[in-house]
């Protein structure tokens, strides 16, 4: 423990390594000699260390380190509140978030930083902060930039780049960038191409792969996520999405398939996939497991099995989300097939379509067209004989009350947002001023004023669409009040003109029961009183 100004304070230490860094062979950042540095500051300043964090091969443009954030939790249960580093590059390159973790989340702690190389300490402060983080953000970006055109060379030329080669393949042990084929895997991967030239579908593919206890790629692969795996006595089970993708790669006819993805930004580690157009394919960089004969014959079966809807929706059928499994409580898809006459649509449990026989439960298949035609009709009787048992004019008079208490919510909602918007604009004066009088640097005042302005401006968009909707009340006359609400309650009630949004406002769920030869289907509507039980 130190003690300075009065205060006592337990140091940790923050040692941490890129692969980058390993690439450079920099003596200077290695974790020994980042240690050494800080133990020779901590001697010479009669410093008391007492926790180290190492993140050795952890990028420094994001914080998803797991030394870093046993520190933050133990700053959290205040073990330490004072934390040193060689110099700001090993807390963080990128300049943002490295910025709020020493001047906001440090100070709302009390923790005291001190970055050795570039003589910075919270507690004197330095007003180069925000150059010195900008350069090292410039330094990640600009590695980034390298490490992205050095990839991309090597995939153009055919050289493997990934850590995990596709199931079939390993890589060559002479050269890491070349791909062989795997022994064992590659009769598997025979195996699927085999099953689907015999007239397999992809499901049939995959339960008996499944059955027969082959582990899937990530397990087989030992891929950190296949470790997880406990699922069919830790062998995993086959999903069709895998299936497919291996009888559509490429990869197995000896062409080498990269770029599939890219990174949405140096700063982040969620990637985007990008279009199949712009894949780096390089023809016959390895031994084939498949003949291209198969492999095209496959691709055609492929696309002649395919269908792909006009509507790309979720929302194209009226009860899709609402349906769910009466056994294992999971959700109800709806397939379509066609045949020469029409398609045909049923319901599957998505469960038991993704693991089988595993999943303990059924197929739960039901004509899809025949439950929705019941159920609306059933909603239109309902819908009929309500308004015959309601006053229909007090209905719509209340209807109207409520659209005025809209008018006065928006009121009361916009008195709000004008506050917040002067609260704002007395924020950002009093930064300004404060930089004015050197209180605060010109980059923490970018940085705190960046912040309240994005806020500023999303309080006036709120405020705008407020005025407009009141606009539009105002703009409405009474006299076409009572008709505009009794021709909404009468469409509504009626159920003319059915649409997922009339059928979400009235039904919570339904639930399909696979009781052998005949289904069960419970209707819960959202109105307690309103109950259904059909029987198909």
């Amino acid at each position: 423990m130190i003690e300075s100004n009065n205060k006592i304070y337990n140091c940790g230490i923050y040692l941490r390594l890129s692969k980058e860094d390993l690439g450079h062979n920099d003596e200077s950042s290695s974790i020994q000699s980042q240690r050494m540095i800080i133990s020779g500051f901590a001697s010479h300043n009669n410093l008391n260390i007492v926790k180290e964090y190492v993140d050795d091969g952890y990028s420094g443009g994001n914080f998803d380190r797991p030394a870093f954030k046993n520190m933050i939790t133990d700053i959290n249960q205040g073990i330490i509140n004072c934390v040193i580093t060689k110099d700001l590059s090993r807390l963080g390159r990128e300049m943002y978030k490295t910025g709020n973790y020493i001047e906001e989340y440090f100070l709302e702690h009390n923790i005291r930083y001190i970055a050795i190389n570039d003589s910075y300490d919270s507690n004197i402060g330095d007003s180069m902060l925000g150059l010195r983080l900008g350069i090292n953000d410039l330094y990640l970006r600009d590695v980034s930039k390298k490490v992205r055109s050095s990839f991309r060379i090597k995939q153009e030329k055919g050289e493997y780049i990934g850590s995990f080669p596709c199931y079939g393949y390993k890589k060559d042990p002479n050269d890491k960038h070349k791909l062989i084929i795997d022994p064992t895997a590659s009769k598997i991967v025979k195996l699927i191409y085999n099953l689907y030239l015999e007239g397999y579908g992809v499901t049939k593919i995959c339960r008996k792969l499944t059955d027969e206890k082959i582990a899937i790629p990530i397990v087989y692969k030992k891929e950190p996520r296949g470790l997880l795996v406990t699922e069919n006595e830790g062998f995993g089970i086959w999903k069709n999405s895998t299936v497919r993708n291996i009888l559509k790669s490429q990869m197995y006819i000896g062409n080498m398939v990269q770029h599939t993805s890219e990174k949405i930004s140096y700063r982040e580690k969620r990637c985007r996939h990008i279009a199949t157009n712009e894949y780096i394919v390089v023809e016959n960089t390895h031994d084939p497991i498949i003949s291209k004969e198969d492999f095209f014959i496959v691709q055609k079966m492929l696309k002649d099995k395919s269908y792909t809807p006009k509507e790309k929706s979720f929302a194209r059928f009226l009860f899709s989300g609402m349906m769910f499994c009466g056994k294992c409580n999971h959700t109800l898809g709806v397939s379509i097939r066609k045949t020469k006459k029409e398609q045909s649509l049923y319901t599957h449990c998505n469960h038991y379509l993704r693991k089988g026989k595993l999943s303990e439960c059924t197929p739960n298949r039901l004509n899809y067209r025949l439950l929705e035609k019941d159920i609306v009709e059933f909603l239109n009787e309902l819908g009929t004989e309500f308004i015959k048992n309601y006053d229909l004019k007090k209905l719509v008079l209340n209807s109207i009350d409520v659209y005025h208490k809209d008018i006065k919510e928006s009121e009361n909602k916009l008195k709000e947002i004008n506050k917040k918007i002067d609260k704002r604009i007395n924020i950002i004066s009093n930064l300004y001023h404060d930089k004015l009088e050197g209180i605060i640097s010109t980059d923490v005042y970018k940085r705190l004023s960046d912040k309240d302005v994005k806020e500023l401006e999303q309080l006036k968009r709120e405020k705008e669409n407020i005025k407009k909707r009141l606009n539009l009340f105002t703009t409405v006359k009474k006299d076409k009040e009572f008709i505009k609400w009794q021709k909404r309650v009468e469409d509504f009630m009626k159920l003319k003109t059915p649409s997922r949004r009339i059928i979400k406002n009235l039904i919570d769920k339904i639930i399909v029961y696979d009781n052998g030869n005949f289904k069960e289907v419970k209707v819960y509507f959202k109105f307690k009183k309103l109950r259904c039980n059909n029987l198909f």
